[in-house]
């Protein structure tokens, strides 16, 4: 009975250990390079995902998208850091147009 008891707490340990694990922190790039331009941009990605108010765009569209976007950041890491620069820069550049700006407004996000 005590073996039933303890497996039956270990996997509710487990589970609740998996639930908190699909929080992720796009913000956290681990690239070698301290790119401000990168900073910014995952800042502004993580903004826009987390704030997005469509009623068809459900958390587990948020994980999946944040997912994706960790795996960008694991094939950049690859990049020396002008061509890092590169990449997040004219990342960050497509949001730069007055249609964007009005969106990052209504989302609470800021390009700053």
């Amino acid at each position: 009975m005590k073996k039933i008891s303890f497996l039956s707490v270990l996997l509710l340990v487990l589970l609740l250990l998996g639930c908190w694990s699909d929080e992720i922190d796009v913000t956290d790039t681990g690239f070698e390079y301290d790119v401000e331009a990168c900073d910014k941009y995952f800042e502004l990605v993580e903004c826009i995902i987390d704030n997005d108010d469509n009623p068809y765009f459900n958390d587990n569209m948020r994980i999946e998208l944040k997912k994706e976007l960790k795996n960008v950041q694991e094939e950049w890491k690859q990049l020396s850091e002008s061509e890092l620069t590169k990449k997040c820069t004219e990342s960050l550049n497509g949001y730069k147009n007055d249609d964007m700006k009005e969106s990052l407004d209504h989302y609470g996000c800021s390009l700053e």
